[in-house]
């Protein structure tokens, strides 16, 4: 499915699904602004990866990097409004996307059970850390 998504976000001139994770990341983030680590912790990529990855959006202008003032070693990740826009580009096909793959799959039930089952999941997990 994934792959699939890809092959259409490419087909269509969008951003990479893995830019599309790290600037929807940011775009829940206050100020649009997290540190790396803390973006590293919530993208399935290994670290060096995810620094390859933002350095691609650097050059493309959709993220850039910012000292952090409380630690002069950490890096803060901005997503810029070019960022914004190519997140908001890529949303429909996207969305489009899962619908086709995965949630024409699904009965308004079977979505409300999986809702329910993936929230208690979900609280579970924030439980534990």
């Amino acid at each position: 499915m994934i792959r699939l998504i890809e092959i259409e976000l490419r087909r269509q001139n969008l951003i990479p699904l893995t830019f599309y994770d790290v600037l929807l990341q940011l775009r829940y983030a206050p100020d649009y602004t997290m540190r790396f680590r803390d973006l590293n912790g919530e993208i399935v990529m290994s670290r060096s990866a995810l620094s390859r990855a933002i350095d691609r959006m650097v050059k493309r202008h959709l993220v850039r990097k910012l000292d952090c003032p409380e630690d002069p070693r950490g890096l803060l990740l901005q997503m810029t409004s070019d960022g914004e826009s190519s997140l908001k580009a890529a949303w429909p096909v996207y969305r489009q996307q899962i619908e086709r793959l995965f949630g024409r799959h699904f009965t308004e039930t079977d979505l409300d059970f999986l809702k329910t089952k993936l929230s208690a999941l979900n609280e579970t997990l924030e439980d534990v850390s």
